[in-house]
């Protein structure tokens, strides 16, 4: 049940100017933006028109293939290729000044299915203004076919596109744009002028879930990043780094420490669970490292924890969640002092670490057979204890040392084979 995230794969050179693309009239699926990804790279292979026809053609099996779509995609695909031409786009770069403005016009200048040599074919052509960029582009984003293929939604898909983008970049952060940017270019719907979306909502049912899905499908980690200007959250932009090549994600021992702690702080497990989903590893680590600094600070006590976690976390005025503290104060704590609670804090990190380490190795050095005994065991438990669903998307994927499971998983075999929880011994590792 060890099985990767995903395996090297044909590489797919999408200029940067078909990745953010914002529909003007009609939809852009997610069939259509997989089956015109993969007619690009195949383009790009012959490198020239059909000499006969002054078009690319490819069998319609070929493209289907190209991104493992299901037996009925071949009885749809000719609606797709047909808004592949009637619907208008405007064509952009992710990063404002990255390519020459490209105006609006449709995915395709023309397209047409035909029958010949026992199967149908799809002829196409792009539009003039595109055609050199889409052959030889200078910008591009650097996407995996097979990951293509394993997307089941348009925002999910576009987002993995545009992140793929800057996977090497220096700062490895997506330009920050205003959150409404993003909703064309996700939903992959055309906004009306007079639209009335709130971000809360867009968040909750289209961002949040397409950054869920790149990092459950892809090799890419992706972490959103919010911006406030007043209280109110404006700008988006995206950390992209890329997962090991063995697909294992983040170093699993400090994420495991990382829920862990947050328990330790009185972060109850499911919240720090979905803090955890929502901003990854690193960002909670630091913001629970703020939280553990300030319940030292008896002169000023934090009114509730998550409230003052989640301020850290997105950045907002902490006065709001804290009792107004003497103005004297502020003069004695500019001088610090190592405070007992924080050194046994790190101690415990550093025990936590290393029993992670060794229980892992003891779930790593079982067979085959005891260790999928052992997963299904915790994945009936999951279930049962109604855990986080990606908790239970990851064993069904066999990702048991994603950080999300391992943590969890841990804490399980401990009191499976210890007779007692996880937090009752912090004195070693046994």
């Amino acid at each position: 049940m060890n099985i990767e995230l995903y395996e090297p794969t044909d590489k797919i050179r999408k200029p940067v100017s078909t990745l953010a693309m914002v529909p003007t009239s009609g939809a852009i699926t997610r069939v259509a933006r997989q089956a015109y990804s993969i007619m690009l790279m195949l383009a790009q292979e012959k490198g020239s028109e059909d000499p006969k026809t002054g078009m690319f053609c490819a069998p319609v099996n070929e493209i289907i293939n190209g991104f493992e779509g299901s037996i009925g995609t071949k009885v749809v695909l000719k609606r797709h290729l047909k808004s592949m031409v009637t619907h208008v786009v405007e064509w952009q770069s992710p990063s404002e000044g990255e390519s020459p403005d490209w105006g609006a016009f449709a995915l395709l200048s023309e397209v047409n299915v035909k029958f010949q040599n026992g199967a149908d074919w799809v002829h196409w052509a792009y539009p003039p203004s595109l055609r050199e960029e889409v052959l030889d582009p200078q910008r591009y984003a650097k996407l995996e076919r097979a990951t293509i293929s394993k997307f089941r939604s348009h925002a999910g898909l576009a987002l993995y596109e545009i992140c793929a983008r800057y996977q090497d970049n220096p700062s490895h952060l997506t330009s920050k744009r205003e959150w409404k940017w993003w909703v064309p270019v996700l939903t992959g719907k055309p906004l009306a002028e007079d639209a009335k979306v709130e971000f809360r909502f867009f968040n909750r049912d289209t961002v949040k879930p397409a950054v869920e899905e790149v990092n459950e499908v892809s090799e890419l980690v992706v972490e959103l990043r919010e911006f406030r200007v007043g209280k109110s959250i404006e700008f988006l932009q995206f950390h992209v780094a890329k997962k090991p090549a063995n697909g294992l994600g983040r170093p699993a021992p400090v994420e495991g420490s990382s829920i862990a702690k947050a328990e330790r702080l009185g972060i109850s497990e499911g919240v720090a669970e979905e803090l955890w989903c929502r901003y990854g590893n690193e960002v909670l680590q630091g913001a629970l490292n703020k939280l553990a600094q300030r319940l030292t600070q008896t002169a000023s006590p934090v009114r509730s924890k998550v409230a003052y976690l989640k301020a850290v976390l997105t950045n907002r005025d902490l006065e709001e969640d804290v009792t107004p503290s003497d103005p004297t104060d502020s003069v004695a704590r500019e001088t610090p002092k190592l405070n007992p609670a924080d050194v046994s804090l790190n101690l415990l990190q550093a025990t936590e670490q290393n029993r992670v380490s060794k229980i892992r190795g003891e779930i790593q050095t079982m067979s085959v057979a005891e260790r999928e005994d052992l997963l299904a065991e915790y994945k009936a438990y999951a279930i049962e204890t109604e855990k986080h669903p990606s908790i239970i998307k990851k064993l069904d994927l066999g990702e048991w040392q994603s950080g999300l499971v391992l943590g969890e998983l841990l804490r399980f075999y401990w009191k499976k084979t210890r007779g007692h929880d996880w937090t009752t011994d912090q004195a070693g590792v046994r």
